[in-house]
């Protein structure tokens, strides 16, 4: 297999042999290791110099280090998915089917962090009894949707990087629910980023018909280059996102604009008790 290496950059890093199943199995590992580190280093650093991560229950800052560790994953994704939806001649020449090395490097790592995200998400859940469809969805969906570009040497790359440029929200979400924790819900800058954060979940649903638009032009091309699981749970997902995870989001970032809550940890409120809030805080009674 004959796979186009990236231009610009450092071939120490990206020009491996990725028609090796060592090679991509590896990179998957070592970005479920990198993240993982994140996630500790987060919490070490949190516990020796914030006194807001120090007051939260266990619950609440297992959320703090996955926010922070979205976030650095948000930032990786966000770089390589501008890349490949705004400069790289390779996969805009061939959006089913154009593959780059510097792809497979992030697409890999990528499916490493999801797998991740998934082991977090299911050990919060048991632990804490808690559950969130939503997230539960989009984590299995993204995870076996990258397993699947991992696996298939055949698969495009087009589509998968412009799927990483759907975490462009998460640095914000990261931030909104930091400041909102630390008690800064009325400040210019929590105000300032979740206006951003909105923007940013509205650009989501942008790009998910673009998406929509890519598989429709190139659908022959798709078909024949992906397996039909594949293909099936890739198009499943992106309705899912499209039609219920997207707008739900923006919703409920939307919803908080308008009225600072954490709702992620926050029992439902009847009406009128809005004045009880304490700077986007609901009073520990409340709290579960």
């Amino acid at each position: 297999m004959s796979l186009a290496s990236d231009r610009g950059t450092s071939e120490s890093i990206f020009d491996l042999d990725y028609a090796s199943w060592q090679i991509r199995s590896t990179l998957v590992v070592a970005g479920f290791v990198f993240y993982l580190g994140v996630f500790v280093v987060c919490h070490q650093l949190s516990s020796s110099l914030n006194a807001t991560y120090r007051s939260l229950v266990a619950k609440e800052k297992v959320f703090w280090n996955l926010a922070a560790t979205r976030a650095v994953f948000g930032v990786q994704s966000t770089a390589a998915g501008l890349w490949a939806l705004l400069v790289d001649p390779v996969l805009h020449a061939d959006r089913a089917c154009g593959q780059q090395n510097w792809c497979w490097f992030h697409i890999a790592t990528a499916t490493g962090f999801f797998l991740l995200e998934n082991v977090a998400v299911h050990l919060s859940n048991f632990i804490f009894w808690t559950w969130d469809w939503f997230l539960v969805l989009h984590h299995l969906f993204a995870f076996l949707g990258f397993l699947g570009s991992v696996v298939n040497v055949k698969a495009g790359h087009y589509l998968a990087m412009t799927t990483l440029l759907l975490e462009v929200s998460t640095p914000f979400t990261c931030v909104s629910w930091m400041l909102l924790k630390a008690g800064w819900s009325d400040s210019l800058l929590w105000k300032v980023n979740q206006w951003l954060m909105v923007h940013m979940f509205h650009c989501r649903m942008v790009l998910t018909y673009h998406m929509w638009w890519v598989c429709f032009r190139h659908w022959a091309a798709l078909a024949g280059s992906l397996h039909p699981p594949h293909l099936a749970l890739f198009l499943c997902g992106l309705g899912l996102l499209t039609l219920l995870i997207n707008p739900y989001w923006t919703h409920k970032k939307t919803q908080q604009l308008l009225s600072p809550v954490d709702w992620n940890f926050a029992p439902a409120e009847p009406k009128g008790s809005q004045a009880d809030r304490i700077n986007g805080q609901v009073p520990l009674k409340k709290v579960q």
